[in-house]
């Protein structure tokens, strides 16, 4: 199992056995799949843990492009599958309502330098969703990204009251954005970066 998968696990478990119930925020995409995988074999309490997405592409949960699909069917299975789920999308409700701060959440971020679904184009039009001052919150956008789908996100203030935030940066083009992200504060990864509430811990695979 890889490192990280393990180093989750644990972070669980610490949960579970401090307060009975533990809960995991994920991202969807190609970049966690090893680690669905890797956790969906794993033997722990997963009746006591909940498991939700930090963002959606807004369609059906049978389409190819949900990231719901992909986590049903890759990361809740298995030893995994008495997991509890709350859909980001059908249940955002629920999901404001879930226990906070998040046991761990685990993010991904794109070429263009957006994580979850906070794309360039929203640091305009919508600075509040990179405030950190702004009420946690879970919102619904235009369709954007690629694919191009209506979006369902966590705001940067919603996403930073977690334990644990992971952000796996899975190749050499993606760290280049990453690190130029740093001092460019086009990029949405920029807010990430920069906030002082939590350390982002970088999971890189170079």
């Amino acid at each position: 199992m890889q490192e990280i998968s393990k180093h989750i696990v644990n972070l669980l478990e610490q949960d579970i056995k401090a307060k009975g119930n533990a809960n995991f925020i994920v991202s969807g995409g190609s970049s966690p799949i090893k680690i669905f995988e890797d956790l969906s074999r794993v033997n722990i309490d997963w009746p006591n843990v909940t498991i939700s997405l930090v963002d959606d592409r807004v369609v059906d949960v049978s389409h190819n492009d949900s990231n719901e699909k992909l986590v049903q069917e890759v990361l809740i299975s298995g030893n995994a599958s008495d997991a509890k789920f709350i859909s980001i999308c059908n249940e955002p409700k629920e999901l404001a309502a879930l226990q906070r701060p998040y046991s761990v959440m685990l993010l991904g971020m794109g070429e263009d330098g957006h994580f979850a679904s906070l794309f360039p184009k929203l640091i305009k039009t919508n600075p509040e969703y990179f405030d950190l001052q702004s009420e946690p919150e879970i919102f619904f956008t235009e369709p954007m990204g690629n694919p191009c789908h209506k979006r369902v996100s966590m705001n940067l203030s919603m996403i930073l009251q977690s334990k644990n935030i992971f952000l796996l940066v899975p190749n050499k083009k993606k760290m280049e954005v990453l690190n130029q992200a740093r001092n460019d504060s086009s990029l949405p990864i920029n807010y990430l970066l920069n906030q002082k509430k939590i350390d982002v811990q970088i999971v890189s695979e170079n």
